[in-house]
């Protein structure tokens, strides 16, 4: 039935034109001199034909004035969950499935996202049907499955559970015909589940390396993301609260092991925690994206007060053991090193949602020490790297881009006032994508019985 109904909308759906103009009066960030460049920019059959100095005069049919505004590269948030919002309590849930997760990434200027586990045959289906190219959404790169043992971490079902070394490399062999973008397994002895052994996470990364798949291990511990560094790991995720002994990041830059904290997840949180006027006002409550994808019901949630007990004795610990302080430590000396740091949001957690969580890592990363220029550089150019593409504003490019105020590059709360997001070289009707980033009834009844697309 859903291979019908995607037959169907793929029959019906209007294809996307792209545009052929010139965008003139934009600035242009050169991250290796760290300055912005006047240029214009000739866009054509969705891919960036020319960029040259605003001197020089470029004609076309389609001029447009770009006003002075940086033209940005595509934003890719590489550790999300297409599922969508969670309440405090995870009580409620505010479920947007795989098309709502692409059309808020858009909505909010996030042209792509790293999904780190979601249904293995659902994200690498949808992945495969590259609906992004007929229609204004973000596009999806997907690791399919978590890897992990029986009752570990992400074992919710619709995953690969491995406990030996054998079914290591034999689950993944089986993974690789999929052609996932990365692979995701789970090492962390800081919890109460179980976890896979050292052979295991051996052989599960010596085995991609040999298949060519990037490797990401989900760590609880600085001594597990040492273990995971040591075994070839090309990027470990989850920054942990301890302080951060001191060899690490001198070992991670020799292994060329990228990180990806994701450190909104939990600064987003103790942000909430019995707030003050000033704390709240430089919450995700104050931002008026945040109330354009997210239910207000979910919202209202926050901020975590005696209320909610549970969470509200959790955090005090947390700020009790100083463990903003032991995070803003640790980015400064992994930045300082050389580190990849690599922006992903972990969207679908405590008061991180779908689209502005990007936004709020790269808010926070700037918090824990971070300048401008490195986030805007690791959202962007670290990315395309990471995951081999050949993104950019650059000749023969495709025209993926967003304009913004110069003043992110002094503060990257800014991104948040997105002004104008091109997908392939058209522009897109942002106020559209909440019909799915923000469903209503109908829509939603449409995901619950799997009419995702």
């Amino acid at each position: 039935m859903n291979k019908l109904w995607l037959l169907l909308a793929f029959l019906l759906a209007k294809p996307a034109v792209a545009e052929s103009f010139v965008l003139e009066n934009v600035l242009l960030p050169d991250f290796e001199q760290r300055q912005l460049l006047p240029v214009s920019v000739e866009v054509e059959n969705g891919l960036i034909k020319q960029v040259v100095a605003a001197s020089q005069e470029l004609t076309h049919d389609d001029v447009r004035d770009g006003q002075g505004q940086v033209i940005m590269p595509a934003f890719i948030d590489m550790h999300s969950h297409s599922m969508g919002n969670s309440s405090l309590d995870r009580s409620d849930y505010q479920y947007i499935g795989i098309r709502g997760t692409a059309n808020a990434m858009l909505y909010a200027g996030v042209h792509g996202w790293l999904d780190l586990y979601s249904v293995e045959e659902d994200i690498l289906g949808y992945r495969n049907a590259k609906h992004h190219e007929a229609r204004d959404e973000a596009q999806v790169f997907a690791a399919g499955p978590c890897f992990t043992v029986p009752t570990g971490h992400c074992d919710f079902g619709d995953t690969r559970l491995i406990s030996t070394p054998d079914e290591a490399v034999a689950e993944l062999r089986d993974l690789s015909q999929y052609e996932p973008d990365v692979a995701k397994i789970v090492y962390d002895t800081a919890g109460r589940a179980p976890t896979v052994d050292i052979a295991t996470l051996t052989a599960f990364l010596n085995e991609a390396q040999r298949l060519g798949i990037k490797s990401v291990v989900h760590v609880g511990s600085w001594d597990n993301l040492r273990t995971a560094t040591e075994l070839g790991a090309n990027a470990v995720t989850h920054l942990p609260w301890t302080p951060m002994p001191e060899d690490l990041p001198a070992l991670m830059q020799a292994q060329q092991t990228a990180f990806i904290p994701t450190v909104s997840v939990i600064n987003e949180a103790l942000l909430l925690h019995e707030p003050t006027p000033e704390a709240l006002a430089e919450s995700v409550l104050a931002i008026p994206m945040a109330d354009a994808l997210v239910k207000q019901k979910l919202l209202e949630d926050y901020p975590v007060t005696a209320e909610h007990p549970r969470m509200y004795e959790w955090l005090a610990g947390l700020k009790d053991d100083k463990v903003l302080d032991n995070r803003r430590e640790a980015i400064t000396k992994l930045n300082a090193a050389g580190v990849t740091i690599l922006v992903g949001s972990d969207a679908g957690n405590l008061a991180v949602y779908q689209g502005i969580g990007f936004h709020r890592e790269m808010y926070f990363l700037q918090a824990q020490g971070m300048t401008p220029w490195d986030i805007l550089h690791a959202g962007t150019h670290g990315a395309y790297e990471f995951l081999e593409l050949e993104w950019g504003i650059s000749v023969g490019q495709p025209a993926h881009f967003t304009l913004h105020n110069p003043a992110i590059f002094e503060d990257v709360s800014h991104t948040t006032d997105v002004s104008t997001v091109y997908l392939h070289g058209r522009e897109v009707e942002r106020e559209p994508l909440l019909d799915f980033a923000k469903p209503g009834w109908f829509q939603y009844m449409k995901l619950f019985f799997g009419f995702e697309v």
